[in-house]
């Protein structure tokens, strides 16, 4: 199983850091100023909107966790230490308000609150590329949006072969062990194939107290198959199977610590399997002016738990064997189109958007409940280079939802837009700003939870609609051989008629508008290269109001939603003359005292990791060796996404793993 924790501390194994800082200060130095280009051979390349130039360290590290490879991008968190419960958070927003796909496919679910809803296994990730803030029509999240992609055969084949294979390796002791094999190769000169196994065995950890949690010991395996078909350099398509397993006996509440659910059920576990199944087909055109993606896709999410073996303090409807599923099917398109527009440069967006997502919940063998959302929409968004210096992007999106549930059926829509400008003033300075308006409708109830049949709209409920506003400014500057760059970005986002759930006295769920909403802070990011030296600094800081109560936004789990000013610290560097690259990583999290009253304060932490990484170029850097220490002071704390704070005289604390020695190799064929 992935143990989870912080920005470098959190994972159990990030044990496979495959891109030396040797090829990641090669391909920047050839990039210049295009940020989105990188020599990857086995990593995992990570972009951000609130950074700028910034990705290179990150992609240094192969991760087990997506904390490992989200949590230091400013503005970003992500909560849980349970396998089965990672969660995203983008400026104090979680998953089913953010857009997040996996090889086009949406991951949108809305399973149970005591897990979360993303089954991704970050080794076979390609590419992260996450949007802080909805500032495009081109996503549909209210908060941002995170994409996922996964390596395929081409990504893989090297030094002109038509096969290859990787094997890897890792321990780490706290405490888990894994493995991968891969195969790859060219059938023809125009079909591609690739198959990926993967599997984690992992124990239960200590945490900073060296206290064992209990309830996190399971196997997770992932087996990922892939064939393309490149028609010509210009048009490609993909066939893709991914195949995703998490199994053990786990806690009843995979949100809390073991030690809150010992306390509030005792020992018993639960024999829990958590799937997810997803089948892609993808057509890719990489013309010269006209390029973009098509994708249909399948994909479905289960959860398994046997519910009889609790003995404690439990409904009585659900000592049984139990499921819920979610099953989202869809078709998506994005194309880019450029021309020249009376002399100056013009990117034409369009595309459009479906996913028909179903839901059901079986207890005991008898089917409970089945419902059903529909969402379609179409967009098209137009930059044009006004002036030599002065860009400007406007763009239109129609939606419409319709929400098939148990008690009710409603259709909601609307017409949204975004304009945003970018400003030149020198070679090395650039300002921007953009707002974004946004639309949401109503959540089906969670899946996993038996309460559909007494479950109610509001009769005056209004879809969720608001304004995403940003201002900011990009610094890139090149002083021989140093580098230097950055990016400040102030945001400010009203959410009218936020949409909550709440159960009623009477035993029913009402789901209602519980009043506006608003969002403000700022994301500042720094980085600094000198030959094989690379350093960046971030600092990040998101607060939220509800303005109905006056106090912050609660997230789902009943806590505050605001997480601690964020500051993290990093610094790369590549010994040549011995094919190593070290590195260390700080993040620094300040106390949050906006919470809810009678509710503890999410207390300030700090965490600091460190890599050494060898890949022997008289082995044509096949062979890889990772060594890494996660949380290196063995600090406890628990992350500002993750459950906590107090309930029925139990602390929930979600407390993170402490200090993990990290050992791995790989070795390419």
């Amino acid at each position: 199983m992935m143990d989870k924790g912080i920005s470098g501390q959190c994972s159990l194994t990030k044990l496979t850091v495959v891109v030396s800082l040797a090829l990641s200060s090669h391909a920047f130095a050839e990039q210049g100023s295009e940020a989105d280009e990188q020599m990857i051979v086995w990593g995992t390349q990570v972009s951000s909107s609130s950074e700028y130039l910034g990705d290179q360290d990150i992609s240094l590290r192969q991760a087990d966790h997506m904390s490992d490879l989200l949590r230091s991008i400013p503005g970003v968190d992500v909560g849980g230490t349970h396998s089965v419960n990672q969660r995203i958070n983008i400026r104090g927003l979680g998953e089913t308000d953010l857009d997040i796909r996996l090889d086009g496919a949406s991951q949108h679910a809305n399973m149970f609150h005591h897990i979360g809803n993303l089954t991704l296994n970050p080794d076979i990730l390609k590419s992260v590329d996450v949007q802080v803030g909805n500032n495009l029509v081109t996503q549909s999240g209210l908060g941002g949006a995170v994409y996922f992609e996964t390596k395929n055969a081409l990504d893989l084949l090297t030094y002109g072969e038509r096969f290859g294979a990787r094997v890897y390796g890792g321990a780490a002791s706290n405490d888990n062990r894994q493995g991968s094999v891969t195969l790859y190769g060219m059938l023809t000169d125009q079909v591609d194939a690739m198959v990926y196994g993967h599997y984690v065995d992992r124990d239960d950890f200590k945490d900073g107290n060296g206290d064992r949690t209990y309830g996190a010991a399971g196997e997770v395996s992932n087996i990922l198959a892939k064939v393309g078909y490149s028609l010509s350099d210009r048009h490609r398509f993909e066939l893709s199977y991914d195949m995703y397993r998490d199994e053990g006996d786990y806690n009843p509440r995979p949100d809390m610590g073991g030690s809150a659910n010992n306390g509030l059920t005792g020992e018993d576990l639960i024999p829990t399997e958590y799937d997810r199944d997803t089948v892609t087909v993808s057509y890719e055109l990489s013309g010269d002016r006209h390029h973009g993606k098509l994708n249909i896709y399948r994909s479905e999410t289960e959860i398994y738990r046997d519910e009889s073996a609790i003995s404690g303090r439990w409904p009585g409807n659900r000592h049984s064997e139990n499921t819920a599923k979610n099953r989202n099917d869809g078709a998506n398109a994005t194309f880019q189109y450029e021309s020249n527009l009376a002399g100056r440069f013009n990117q034409l967006t369009y595309g459009f958007d479906y996913m028909d997502k179903t839901t059901s919940s079986t207890y005991g063998g008898t089917p409970f409940m089945k419902e059903s959302a529909e969402t379609a929409a179409v967009f098209a968004e137009d930059r044009l280079q006004v002036l030599e210096a002065v860009a400007v992007t406007a763009g239109l999106r129609y939606d419409n939802y319709k929400r098939k549930a148990t008690n009710d059926n409603d259709t909601f829509d609307e017409v949204t837009w975004s304009l945003g400008a970018e400003w030149d003033v020198t070679q090395h300075w650039t300002l921007f700003a953009n707002s974004r308006s946004l639309f949401k409708g109503p959540e089906l109830l969670e899946t996993f939870i038996a309460y559909q049949d007494v479950a109610f709209l509001a009769e005056d409920i209004k879809p969720e609609t608001g304004l995403n506003n940003q201002i900011g400014a990009r610094y890139l500057q090149h002083f021989g051989d140093h580098t230097l760059s950055g990016n400040l970005t102030l945001f400010k986002t009203d959410i009218d008629d936020y949409i909550g759930e709440s159960y009623q006295p009477d035993g029913t769920y009402l789901t209602e508008n519980i009043g506006d909403v608003e969002l403000k802070g700022f994301e500042f990011s720094v980085n600094y290269r000198y030959e094989s030296l690379f350093t960046r600094a971030s600092y990040a800081r998101s607060d939220s109001e509800n303005k109905t109560t006056g106090g912050p936004l609660v997230a789902s789990n009943g806590r505050s939603a605001d997480l601690g000013d964020s500051i993290s610290f990093g610094i790369d560097y590549y010994f040549d003359s011995v094919d190593t690259a070290v590195g260390w990583t700080s993040l620094f999290v300040l106390e949050e005292d906006n919470v809810l009253e009678g509710q503890p304060e999410k207390p300030s932490y700090n965490t600091h990791d460190m890599y050494v990484q060898w890949q022997p170029r008289q082995l044509n850097d096949r062979l890889l060796v990772t060594f890494g220490i996660d949380n290196i002071f063995d600090e406890a704390y628990t992350s500002h996404a993750s459950r906590s704070g107090l309930a029925r005289g139990t602390t929930l604390d979600d407390l993170e793993p402490g200090r993990n020695y990290k050992l791995s190799a790989s070795y390419q064929f």
